[in-house]
């Protein structure tokens, strides 16, 4: 995954970048109903080595390799979903454990307590 970055600050070594990351509707004029007025752009500033000597203000491309795209895709995704269903099955076992009636209901209650 490439970005367009431009460096702000360098130190030694490192250079700080700000990767400029706009919404969906960001070139949209139009004030639409999914959007309102919402045409953001978030400003992310990350901190990366400095392999060429990098100057203040120059336009670099920055790239995350794709085994990392891929477990942060994993982290995002795939595990919130498995501690969601994890916890409404601990909280239906909680709830016959203790006795309790409303079992689906605890079960619910433990799925947001594992997604916490």
């Amino acid at each position: 995954m490439e970005e367009l970055a431009t460096v702000v600050k360098r130190k030694k070594n490192m250079a700080e970048v700000k990767i400029t990351r706009y919404s969906a509707c960001s070139k949209c004029d139009k004030s639409c109903s999914l959007a309102g007025n919402s045409h953001d752009q978030d400003e992310i500033f990350l901190e990366v080595e400095d392999k060429v000597g990098v100057k203040r203000g120059d336009q670099i491309l920055i790239e995350m390799e794709k085994g990392n795209v891929l477990f942060a895709t994993v982290v995002v995704y795939v595990i919130p979903i498995f501690l969601m269903i994890a916890g409404y099955f601990f909280g239906v076992w909680a709830a016959s454990l203790l006795e309790i009636e409303a079992t689906e209901l605890v079960g619910i209650v433990g799925t947001f307590i594992f997604l916490i």
